[in-house]
């Protein structure tokens, strides 16, 4: 297993404004294995699936349409008996697992099984590992929860740490390199909302209006402000790189999610049109130096997650994201940063990061992105260095 490397961008410790967690667990660098406890019967009882870091111990997991009869978790099926062991009763734990996903729970209408579990984890002493998958930024009501989420939309707390999207390796390995060309390109294949008086009114009655801006489900609410007031970053953020006369841009723009393929009519309609669309994201990836990744309903990009898997350096708009391993990675270092407040300059600093690379580093920095998700994005390397959000400072 590669260690992190501080002459790329890494830190050797958590960063010291980040509270640490797991103070009861001392884990050293050659004790890598966790002893984890879970318990099915506090699976929501209206869908018993499991969530993916138990995938090598039971086989019921909830997969989303993107995942779902993909390779996503074909290697750490057969590798995560390396990096965790079932503990027999909570006693012999380092931590234990929820094992549903939270939004499970929230979506069944089920939070009560998922709180008696913490309790019992409480009660025995133990901190619980929870898992979130989905958009909405739910918080989990315990004070011994460790929350994975993907998404903080505001209010990070320090038992809040980032999740990547379970995304499948789609061409089995990184795209063709690039070589390096005097005008860096950038692609984007995907949906972008263009405004309209009906979208701007929705949009500044959840952003303007109090009794509006919260969704609320099984009692449990999460701020729906925030999400709408990047609603149309993408359409912004494409205007202005479309706008740079530094830049080339590869975009093809889609009205709908997954270029409305969940609009056909039968399952198999579906299938044939996802496959189309993903063809076409790749085909846009390879063609391009470069892939703009912006933040969706959630604060995070699945996008994203595709982009390291492939190979590319993504131009990363950040609207305050979490994102995994910050406490070891510096991801303003990793990717090509635009800072929340530079978003019109993404066109000059994409340009001017292009300009400052050699012809070796910027077929460096395509291999950097692949490797960067092979060891701590993809679900076999961020279970494998899980560890490391418990090993003491």
């Amino acid at each position: 297993m590669r260690e992190p490397r501080a002459s790329k961008g890494f830190f050797a410790k958590p960063f010291s404004a980040r509270p640490q967690v797991g103070a009861a667990i001392t884990i050293g660098p050659m004790s890598m294995r966790l002893k984890i406890y879970t318990d099915p019967a506090f699976a929501s009882p209206a869908n018993p699936m499991q969530c993916a870091m138990l995938l090598p111990f039971f086989g019921r997991e909830e997969r989303a349409f993107w995942s779902a009869d993909t390779n996503a978790f074909d290697s750490y099926k057969k590798s995560g008996l390396g990096y965790f062991e079932l503990a027999g009763s909570m006693d012999e734990a380092d931590v234990v697992v929820l094992p549903g996903t939270w939004h499970r729970y929230l979506q069944d209408g089920t939070t009560n099984v998922a709180l008696r579990f913490a309790q019992k984890a409480a009660e025995a002493g133990k901190q619980i590992v929870v898992f979130h998958e989905r958009d909405y930024d739910f918080k989990f009501p315990a004070a011994n929860a460790l929350l994975f989420t993907p998404t903080v939309e505001k209010d990070r707390q320090p038992n809040e740490f980032g999740l990547p999207a379970w995304v499948p390796d789609h061409t089995n390995g990184p795209a063709p390199l690039r070589q390096k060309q005097q005008r860096p390109s950038i692609g984007f294949c995907g949906q972008v909302k263009r405004p309209t008086a009906k979208t701007r009114l929705k949009q500044f009655a959840r952003t303007s209006l109090p009794y509006l801006s919260d969704i609320r489900m099984s009692g449990h609410s999460a701020s729906l402000r925030e999400n709408f007031q990047h609603k149309f970053l993408r359409a912004q953020a494409v205007q202005t790189l479309l706008d740079h006369p530094g830049v080339d841009t590869h975009f093809v723009l889609h009205g709908d999610f997954f270029a409305g393929a969940d609009q056909k009519s039968t399952a198999d309609e579906k299938t044939v049109a996802r496959q189309s669309a993903l063809e076409t994201f790749l085909s846009n990836l390879a063609d391009s130096d470069y892939s703009l990744c912006v933040r969706g309903i959630g604060n995070y990009s699945l996008r994203f997650y595709e982009i390291m898997a492939a190979g590319r350096p993504p131009l990363f708009l950040d609207t305050n994201c979490v994102l995994p391993y910050d406490f070891l990675i510096d991801w303003q270092k990793e990717l090509v940063w635009v800072p929340q407040a530079e978003h019109q300059r993404a066109g000059q600093i994409l340009a001017d990061h292009h300009a400052g690379l050699s012809a070796e580093q910027f077929v460096d920095q395509q291999r950097r992105a692949r490797e960067i998700w092979e060891d701590w994005l993809s679900p076999d390397g961020f279970f494998r260095n899980f560890y490391r959000h418990f090993r003491a400072p």
